[in-house]
């Protein structure tokens, strides 16, 4: 077996009850500019120093890898990650012209192995030695850890009354309460949260048994397929990650006094474990809402 990679833990300061954040975590890797190469033949070298980065317990969803440079010639990377578990082998392949990436949708106590390949215009270099690690256990106090279970959310494109600095995939899923919560990722760990009385027609392919679920009686046919912002009458949207199934209060985008807000349709509620009514949110409605969410529960949590 390749050895257990060399492992930099750092200490951001981050509180038990606060969630985790990739983009937060990143921001301890400066982002190297790309500059004008003039390539003569593929990269020679490996890279070198494969590095596991992650930060304080309780964050096993993502670890950063971290690796030297190996020459001149090197314009981007793979990093494939493999999972090795009961059902196989499970890999992945992420490109970037960085010399760090994140590496998401992780599973706790869980066994990795990392390598990284350096490509140019004219073909791949040779593979860094692998190394492997093991994630830790899952943190009881942002979410419950139901053993052996995959992710529930499937990905579904929907469309949204935007307000969202997130722009990635979409996944949705049922809530306890008979609405459809739809994501849309920054990341694995920060994106926007809607609500919607009902998908655009029937369950997508393949869907948890709970989407068959029979829909409330007071769906409203006007709101069908499209989702839409939560507003919160008391604060900006902390406990909206109930709706991802976090015990955390999340961090939330930019916070804005309603008034500051274009007036929209949307869903709101003051308090957690408050069901959520329908109407105008924003401008005079005293309702805020947000541009983001982290909750600190990876979304899908699995890789695609």
């Amino acid at each position: 077996p390749p050895p257990q990679a060399p492992h930099v833990i750092y200490q951001t300061g981050k509180k038990p009850d606060e969630p985790c954040s990739i983009t937060s975590s990143l921001n301890y890797f400066p982002e190297n500019e790309p500059g004008e190469v003039n390539v003569t033949s593929p990269p020679r070298s490996p890279p070198s120093n494969l590095t596991v980065v992650t930060v304080e317990f309780g964050c096993p969803s993502f670890v950063i890898l971290d690796w030297e440079k190996p020459d001149n010639d090197t314009t981007e990377y793979e990093v494939i990650s493999t999972a090795k578990g009961p059902d196989g082998e499970q890999v992945s392949v992420l490109t970037t012209n960085q010399t760090h990436t994140a590496v998401e949708n992780l599973r706790p106590e869980s066994s990795y192995e990392f390598t990284v390949k350096p490509k140019n215009e004219l073909g791949v270099g040779p593979v860094s030695e692998p190394v492997s690690f093991n994630t830790e256990s899952a943190d009881p106090r942002v979410s419950e850890n139901v053993s052996g279970k995959d992710a529930i959310w499937t990905q579904f494109p929907f469309t949204t009354d935007a307000h969202s600095d997130c722009h990635g995939k979409q996944f949705v899923k049922r809530t306890w309460y008979r609405k459809f919560v739809g994501v849309q990722l920054c990341n694995s760990l920060r994106y926007k949260i809607y609500l919607s009385d009902t998908l655009n027609g029937e369950p997508p392919p393949g869907a948890a048994a709970s989407f068959r679920a029979p829909l409330s009686p007071s769906c409203r046919f006007h709101r069908a397929g499209k989702f839409y912002n939560i507003g919160d009458q008391s604060g900006f949207g902390e406990d909206h990650c109930q709706f991802v199934d976090s015990f955390l209060d999340g961090r939330t985008g930019r916070q804005l006094r309603a008034d500051l807000l274009p007036p929209r349709q949307g869903y709101y509620r003051a308090l957690r474990q408050e069901p959520v009514d329908f109407g105008q949110i924003g401008r005079h409605s005293h309702i805020s809402y947000v541009s983001w969410y982290e909750c600190g529960i990876p979304i899908p949590g699995k890789w695609l």
